[in-house]
């Protein structure tokens, strides 16, 4: 992996690098900063076979940049990276995996106000994902991009009208994820109300709109699939102290698709978030969710396998440790419960999947950052070749200047 090859002989160099980096970091702020990685990891379960685990060693070099300008009234950022990933032994997975955002938060003189933004990013793809999808053993990428533009407008001094569009596409270089690929415009407009500061209170209509060009029926046959979506939205954010803030959604959710073995689903959805810092050193993040996969995927939540022909219900736990003024601990924990039913062959199964990680970071300096990490991640399923176990070990590098 250049310029290391993913081998430990090679980290020694590649870290004394990383260190001259973080000392030439300037002090002062910047609104730039360009930096990067390196990382050497260890993953148990490569493929996240059921019974047959494969193992490797990964390396990984990373590149980054960004930018985070005040231009008058508005604000421009920019964050950027490339990583370059070489497997030991499973060489046909090594890839150039890829992430960029761009964003414009804007406001006029009046009292309008909003936020343009565009991303996309590469990388190699879970392996079995379930979603009715037999596990593959080859390189498999996977895509997503966004395009969103949000615009308030202030009617009064506590009440906001707020718009939003947003375009989304994912997209699998392997056929045999065809299922999941897909294309949706989501619109939004609702009103916001302050009542006081730490208050704030919507209600909002969603509706959403998209395809999948490629859906393989259980039978074989590739149709597409058109479907829409319609949520009433009763969303809430409290900062209930400077240490806790709490944001919810509630949601009146009804979704029908053009292909009939895919289940449509009227009902409930909702998300909330609770961010909580009760001491200088402790901090707590918690996200609780029940809705489709796609949603859940843009919440956020990882290990999940964000098809959206399922309700998922999902918990993410983190939790960060201040050990010292340079040693942080982190841990985290997702769980997530998922139910599919197929109406056609009249048939349902079920996955119960679990991750946990714990990890160490040493601030050595504004600059320079080094970090080990140990996770595991698991699934039962009543699908048996969906159920795996898998665990991944490693440490790493990053150096960035400002």
């Amino acid at each position: 992996m250049p310029p290391c090859d993913a081998l430990r002989q090679h980290l020694t160099p590649c870290l004394a690098l990383l260190l001259a980096m973080g000392g030439a970091a300037h002090a002062e702020t910047s609104p730039y900063y360009l930096g990067g990685s390196l990382g050497l990891y260890h993953v148990s379960n490569v493929y996240r076979q059921s019974n047959a685990a494969n193992s490797d060693e990964v390396g990984s070099a990373s590149l980054l940049a960004g930018l985070d300008q005040r231009l008058g009234r508005q604000r421009l950022f920019v964050d950027a990276s490339v990583q370059a990933n070489r497997y030991r032994r499973s060489s046909e997975l090594n890839n150039i995996a890829y992430s960029a955002k761009l964003g414009l938060d804007w406001a006029s003189l009046a009292r309008l106000s909003g936020t343009l933004s565009a991303s996309k990013n590469r990388s190699l793809a879970d392996y079995n994902i379930g979603s009715g999808i037999t596990p593959i053993f080859k390189k498999n990428t996977e895509d997503n991009s966004q395009l969103q533009g949000i615009a308030r407008l202030g009617l009064v001094t506590k009440l906001t009208l707020e718009a939003s569009v947003t375009h989304r596409t994912r997209d699998f270089s392997a056929i045999e994820y065809g299922r999941l690929n897909y294309r949706e415009d989501v619109g939004s407009l609702g009103l916001v109300w302050r009542p006081s500061s730490p208050l704030r209170l919507g209600l909002a209509a969603r509706h959403t709109k998209g395809k999948n060009p490629r859906y393989l029926l259980q039978n074989q046959q590739v149709t597409p699939d058109e479907f829409t979506r319609n949520d009433v939205d009763l969303t809430g954010g409290w900062e209930a102290s400077g240490a806790s803030k709490l944001d919810a959604r509630l949601s009146a959710s009804r979704s029908r698709h053009s292909v009939a073995d895919l289940r449509n689903f009227s009902g409930v959805t909702g998300a909330l978030l609770w961010q909580w810092q009760p001491t200088a050193k402790w901090s707590f993040s918690t996200r609780v969710s029940r809705d489709s996969g796609l949603d859940n995927y843009y919440l956020g939540f990882a290990n999940l396998s964000s098809d959206y022909n399922r309700i998922t219900r999902a918990l993410q736990l983190n939790s960060s440790y201040e050990l010292s003024g340079k040693l942080l601990l982190d841990a985290g924990l997702t769980i997530s419960s998922t139910d599919r039913s197929d109406t056609l062959f009249q048939s349902s199964s079920y996955d119960r999947d679990r991750a946990y990680k714990l990890g160490a970071r040493w601030i050595y300096s504004r600059g320079l950052e080094l970090g080990c990490q140990l996770s595991h991640a698991g699934r039962r399923s009543s699908t048996a070749f969906y159920a795996y176990s898998a665990n991944t070990y490693g440490c790493y590098g990053q150096a960035v200047i400002r």
